[in-house]
């Protein structure tokens, strides 16, 4: 059937020429029907996962009998609190991490428990001697199951004094998302030889929607989100499951640093030993994404699905609020 009208006359048209008040409608539409339908067809699904979780068979869990495990980020928060719910007589941990006093600390709490650990200290931003460390475990130990953690937290005020706004870009991006997909590549090529494995990407809430004063963060973990999804479907036919793991605000070395403050209170952070549970069971579920805590995480989300003009006042709110507890933070 063919158009009334070409589409070339589409392509030619600007948007600037839809006057703003049929835009506006356009997003109150949105607003009013499509997210309320998008939620209740999540709600659906999300209840069916349980539902099948508890009364579905499940007789091959993918990491029921992961004898070996390697975590990146170990030295401290979740990366710890992984290490620590997965020690036991057995199982085999390499526990990668670049501060050399913490990850000690870590690995003699982690043998303590009867795990064999293997302390593996290199800076994730240095991809070659990163692929080289990560070959040498996994000739000796294959990895069964990786969790990819490694991350660094930062606000990125332009008018901050302690911060270089112009410059801040490449760590993060070297360490949250360089370093993590370098990772998980270099794990999941020996994987894939095998025909087995597990791989767990470590993102954030904010990969969703997160504070502006946290670009660069929140630019890593949502390009995290991404390549999570993406991968889950490429590695699919190696046998390889993948999930992501979105935490809220947890707390952790990054989140309680006093010399870079992020304005959370003791309150809203959540215990990452608790987490470290809720990963270990779903994960046995094959859940692709982790969500903990839930209603964080389902704020987070929700600000995604926002039409343009509404996320850009809910950003700016949230950047004013974030910019105020900052400073009262920094006046402490």
């Amino acid at each position: 059937m063919t158009s009334l009208i070409p589409v070339s006359v589409f392509n030619r048209l600007p948007l600037s020429t839809i006057p703003p008040s049929i835009q506006s409608l356009c997003q109150m539409t949105i607003l009013v029907v499509f997210i309320p339908f998008i939620i209740t067809i999540s709600v659906c699904l999300s209840l069916c996962d349980i539902v099948t979780g508890i009364y579905g068979k499940n007789n091959n869990p993918p990491n029921a009998n992961a004898k070996v495990i390697l975590i990146t980020g170990a030295s401290s928060g979740i990366g710890a609190a992984i290490a620590l719910e997965y020690a036991k007589p057995g199982v085999t941990l390499g526990l990668l991490g670049r501060n050399e006093e913490r990850l000690n600390q870590i690995f003699q709490r982690c043998k303590d428990k009867g795990a064999e650990c293997v302390m593996l200290k290199v800076d994730i931003s240095n991809t070659m001697a990163l692929i080289k460390m990560l070959e040498y475990f996994d000739d000796k130990h294959p990895i069964d199951l990786l969790f990819a953690n490694a991350a660094q937290v930062g606000v990125t005020r332009d008018d901050s004094d302690t911060v270089e706004w112009e410059d801040a870009w490449k760590r993060f991006i070297e360490v949250n998302y360089m370093g993590n997909i370098c990772t998980v590549m270099t794990v999941y090529k020996r994987m894939k030889e095998r025909n087995f494995g597990q791989i767990a990407i470590i993102s954030s809430a904010v990969g969703f929607f997160g504070p502006p004063n946290m670009c660069w963060y929140n630019s890593t973990k949502c390009a995290l989100n991404s390549f999570a999804r993406d991968l889950r479907y490429i590695v699919e036919p190696y046998n390889i499951r993948v999930s992501l793991v979105t935490p809220g605000i947890i707390a952790s070395n990054m989140t309680t640093n006093p010399d870079q403050p992020v304005p959370f209170t003791n309150s809203s952070l959540a215990n990452p030993n608790e987490l470290a549970k809720v990963i270990k069971k779903q994960l046995e579920s094959n859940v692709f994404c982790i969500a903990w805590p839930f209603f964080q995480v389902l704020l987070a989300w929700l600000g995604s699905t926002f039409p343009p003009r509404v996320s850009l006042m809910v950003s700016w709110a949230f950047g004013k609020l974030f910019q105020i507890r900052a400073n009262d933070l920094a006046l402490t």
